[in-house]
C-alpha cells in the first residue's frame, strides 16, 4: 500500500484524555507546564479507522520511526505575546511552529485559534469546542465554528465539527506492544473559506485520531488527514497526514526488544537526568543499573513486581563524569541493555 508521508501541518489540534474513564476537567484537560514527546512514524500498512465499538483490537502494523519527534508544550496565555489577537486564552499550546490557543472553562475546553506561521485560523466569532466533560465511549458532540483566515490572503470562514468517542478496546502496534483499555476519540473538521472578496474560496476537511491510554493524559497513538482544495488565485488540492507514537512506545519498535522488556533511555546525550521510558507486558521485577566503561555500577534503581503497563523512571545522573555508560535493565524473565552518553 502507498506509504503514509508525515507532513507536521495541524489545522486542529485536541487533546481529549484517558481512556476507558469518565474523562474530566481534572484528569484530562492540559494544564499550564504539561509536556509530552511524539515520534513521528512511516507506515506501509492502512491504519484502523473503520473499526469501532467496545472490546475491540486495533492492529497497527508495519509502522517504523522517521527519526523525527514533535514536542508539545503548554504555557500561560501571558508567556505568548499573540495571545491578545485570540480573546479568551488561557492556555497556549506550542508544537514545533505551530501555535494553538484554547480557552478552559468549567465543564468544556475549546479552541479559539491556530498560527502555524504562513496560516493562522481564528475564531473570532464563534469557537470550536473540543471536550465537553464529561467524556466516555458514545460521546458525541456537535459544534459550528467561524472567524478570520489569513493564508497569503484574508479572509472568513466557517467550519462544521464532529467530536465522537467511537471505540475501546485494544491497541495493538508492530505485534510488539499491546495496550488494553484505550479510547479512541475521532474529530472530524469541514472548513469552508472565502478570502480577498472571493478572489479565493475553498474548503478544508480534517479527520483526527486520538488513541488514549488509562496511563497517559496525552494520545498514545494520533494520526490525521488533511485535504485542502482552492480555487482562484492560488488553485491547490493537496492531502496531507500525519502518524505520531508516545515516544514511550514507538522507541521501542525497533531498538530494545528483549523478551517482551522494550525500554530507552532519553534524552541521549543526557545531562542531568535520563528518563527510562519502558513497557511491561508480563508482571516483572526490574533493577535499572547504569554502569560506567569499567562495567562499575554508577547508579541503580529497583522496582519489584510491577504489572503490565506503561511505565517512566527518572535517574539522577549528578555527579556522574562526562563520558559512555550502559544503562542495563534486569529482570526476572528478561534484560535488556543500551548505550547512554552523558556530557
Amino acid at each position: 500500500m502507498k506509504k503514509i508521508y508525515l507532513i507536521a501541518l495541524s489545522l486542529f489540534a485536541i487533546n481529549q484524555a484517558n481512556a476507558q474513564l469518565s474523562l474530566t476537567k481534572a484528569n484530562s484537560e492540559p494544564i499550564v507546564g504539561d509536556n509530552y514527546l511524539m515520534n513521528i512514524l512511516d507506515t506501509t500498512n492502512a491504519l484502523p479507522n473503520t473499526i469501532t465499538g467496545s472490546g475491540i483490537t486495533w492492529d497497527v502494523l508495519g509502522v517504523s520511526e522517521s527519526g523525527a519527534v514533535d514536542t508539545t508544550n503548554y504555557i500561560a496565555s501571558s508567556a505568548d505575546p499573540n495571545s491578545s489577537s485570540y480573546p479568551g486564552t488561557t492556555i497556549v499550546e506550542k508544537q514545533g511552529t505551530n501555535t494553538t490557543y484554547f480557552k478552559s472553562s468549567a465543564t468544556q475546553f475549546e479552541l479559539l485559534g491556530l498560527d502555524a506561521g504562513n496560516f493562522q485560523l481564528n475564531y473570532s466569532s464563534n469557537s470550536a469546542i473540543v471536550s465537553v466533560y464529561p467524556v466516555g465511549l458514545g460521546y458525541i458532540n456537535n459544534d459550528i465554528g467561524s472567524g478570520t483566515m489569513t493564508a497569503s490572503l484574508t479572509g472568513a470562514f466557517t467550519s462544521t465539527i464532529q467530536t465522537i468517542a467511537d471505540g475501546s478496546g485494544t491497541l495493538n502496534i508492530n505485534n510488539i506492544v499491546s495496550l488494553t483499555n484505550c479510547l479512541r476519540v475521532k474529530t472530524t473538521q469541514s472548513i469552508s473559506f472565502s478570502l480577498a472578496a472571493g478572489l479565493e474560496t475553498g474548503t478544508v476537511d480534517q479527520a483526527i485520531y486520538n488513541y488514549y491510554h488509562s496511563s497517559s493524559k496525552s494520545p498514545i497513538f494520533s494520526y490525521n488527514y488533511t485535504h485542502v482544495v482552492a480555487a482562484g488565485l492560488f488553485p491547490l488540492d493537496n492531502l496531507q497526514s500525519n502518524v505520531t507514537l508516545k515516544t514511550s512506545v514507538v522507541l521501542g519498535i525497533n531498538e530494545n526488544t528483549i523478551n517482551n522488556i522494550i525500554f530507552k533511555a532519553y534524552p541521549n546525550p543526557a545531562k542531568e537526568n535520563v528518563n527510562i521510558h519502558f513497557v511491561l507486558t508480563q508482571t516483572e521485577s526490574y533493577t535499572i543499573d547504569v554502569l560506567n566503561n569499567l562495567g562499575q555500577v554508577v547508579k541503580t534503581l529497583n522496582k519489584p513486581n510491577l504489572a503490565p503497563g506503561m511505565y517512566s523512571e527518572v535517574i539522577d545522573l549528578k555527579g556522574l563524569s562526562a563520558g559512555i555508560y550502559t544503562v542495563k535493565v534486569n529482570g526476572n524473565h528478561a534484560q535488556g541493555t543500551q548505550k547512554l552518553i552523558v556530557e
